[in-house]
């Protein structure tokens, strides 16, 4: 085996071997590495550069990116929690959010409460005209979700491989037909037009949590996520990194955790990993499966490239996003906070032009903490807004001109913002040797477009890759599902793990 650059690289003993090794920190693989800890497989989990959500910057806690917790008792997650007996951890962990978000329109602010009576008084009060419209929409979105529950219920592998999977899937499409990517797309606003109010108000929401915008709609990822957006959203009074906190622990219970460890390279032999060599450590970990828990691209660069399978690089290659997530922070005094802000809101500027850039921005209030921190006299508000992914190019000076974009629509919201601003900082810009700045390729957080083939349109890439035992666990497998996204990936990846491991025997 050869380094990148071609010289032999000196041969080094394995010092550790494990089970499953897991790269990266991304919440998918952190699930699978539970789920398996707890079957009993020698767990590791490397974090190759991973940062937490929270950093600081000035003295102050910000936030790296945005999650609207949701979906906290959908199939997939009960499951997980079941396999793990975290049932009561998965009652008393999160907390509810009233309303679970707002939406501000040019004309109106929704609460999406979880309040039917309240729900249905703030329906009817923005938008009088369009409430048979609106039950029928609801109606039939529930009608099309009881289908995608029941099929996550069973919980397949999407997309299928090999013939036995392959077979399976061929009467799974039988019994659900969208499961067919030829199935004719049905999209349950298009009675409301271009530019209508409720669009604008259902559509916000999802675009932040789905991980896919897609040219046309799936109805699995709108629907679910749609479904358990307006079921309610939570916090954790542990902050924000809870789950994560979570299922890292019951790793370390019966395996290894090494957050500060990076992978230098992947040694591959016959189309199979065999060691990971770990950077700045004489250390080489060997391993029976091993999981790509972060960036494919980066991930995948550290296998030596005369042993790359061509073909599954060519796809990752190609793997691109559409958007970026652009994340401003501004740390203000508590009085720049308006009465009955939501926890999350999300603003839309224009009802007749496109949801993405600073016409739709995703703003949240007191990410660092829990629920009790109404009486703090500093407060964080955090704003996300989608950009093309070219922006990330154009360096500091375009960093800087888009958090100077994101502050102007953000006082659209929050009027006083500028004038208790106490600091402000976007992850993008990472402080270099000699106080300069360069953008941080580590915080762009990507959005794809079309997802491949019998993923329900939910992922743009599989849980299996082109190596006899490697998987694919990072934040894009099932991004399009939102909450659901990393535990169906998880659960896939599982039961490959299951025919591809076999548990070792004490006798």
């Amino acid at each position: 085996m050869h380094a990148r650059g071609g010289a032999p690289r000196p041969v080094t003993a394995t010092t550790a071997h494990y089970q499953i090794v897991i790269v990266g920190t991304d919440m998918a693989g952190l699930i699978l590495g539970a789920l398996c800890a707890k079957k009993g497989y020698r767990v590791l989990v490397l974090g190759h550069g991973s940062q937490g959500a929270l950093y600081e910057h000035d003295g102050y806690q910000m936030c790296r990116r945005i999650e609207l917790a949701h979906g906290v008792a959908s199939p997939p997650v009960r499951r997980v929690f079941d396999e793990l007996s975290l049932g009561l951890e998965l009652r008393n962990l999160p907390k509810p959010v009233e309303p679970a978000f707002q939406v501000v329109l040019p004309r109106a602010r929704i609460n999406a409460t979880t309040n039917p009576k309240l729900f249905e008084r703030e329906l009817r009060r923005e938008f009088p005209d369009s409430q048979q419209e609106i039950a029928t929409f609801f109606r039939r979105v529930a009608e099309i979700n009881a289908e995608v529950e029941e099929l996550l219920k069973l919980a397949p592998s999407l997309p299928p491989s090999g013939i036995v999977e392959g077979f399976r899937f061929r009467k799974l499409v039988k019994r659900f037909p969208f499961l067919d990517d030829e199935w004719a797309i049905e999209d349950p606003l298009a009675v409301f037009p271009h530019g209508h109010p409720f669009r604008a108000f259902v559509n916000a929401p999802f675009r932040f949590v789905s991980g896919m915008l897609p040219a046309r709609p799936y109805p699995a990822t709108f629907v679910r996520i749609v479904t358990e957006l307006f079921k309610g959203s939570w916090s954790f009074d542990r902050g924000p990194n809870a789950l994560r906190e979570l299922f890292g622990q019951m790793i370390a219970a019966g395996g290894d955790v090494m957050p500060r460890a990076v992978v230098a390279s992947v040694d591959v032999s016959r189309g199979k990993a065999t060691q990971v060599v770990l950077r700045d450590r004489r250390q080489v970990i060997g391993c029976d499966l091993l999981v790509c828990n972060t960036d494919p691209k980066r991930f995948f660069h550290l296998i030596a490239q005369e042993a790359q399978n061509e073909e599954f690089h060519h796809i990752i290659h190609t793997l691109q996003p559409v958007y970026y997530t652009f994340v401003g922070n501004f740390v203000v005094k508590a009085r720049a906070i308006p009465e009955a802000m939501g926890r999350h809101v999300f603003a839309v500027g224009d009802l007749q032009q496109p949801l993405e850039e600073d016409n739709l921005l995703h703003i949240a209030r007191d990410l660092d903490a829990g629920q009790g921190v109404d009486d703090r006299e500093v407060r964080l508000i955090s704003a996300s807004m989608r950009v093309p992914i070219g922006s990330a190019s154009g360096g500091v000076a375009t960093a800087r001109h888009l958090l100077d974009r994101l502050q102007r629509r953000v006082e659209d919201t929050i009027p006083f913002l500028s004038e208790h601003l106490l600091a402000r900082h976007t992850p993008w810009l990472k402080g270099q040797e000699g106080g300069a700045e360069d953008i941080d390729p580590l915080e762009l957080q990507p959005a794809y477009g079309e997802a491949i083939a019998h993923t329900l349109g939910t992922s743009p890439i599989a849980t299996t890759t082109g190596y006899r035992n490697i998987l694919m666990g990072s934040d894009a497998s099932f991004a399009g599902l939102g909450h659901d996204g990393p535990y169906v990936a998880a659960l896939n990846m599982f039961s490959q793990v299951l025919d591809r491991v076999p548990q070792k025997s004490g006798f």
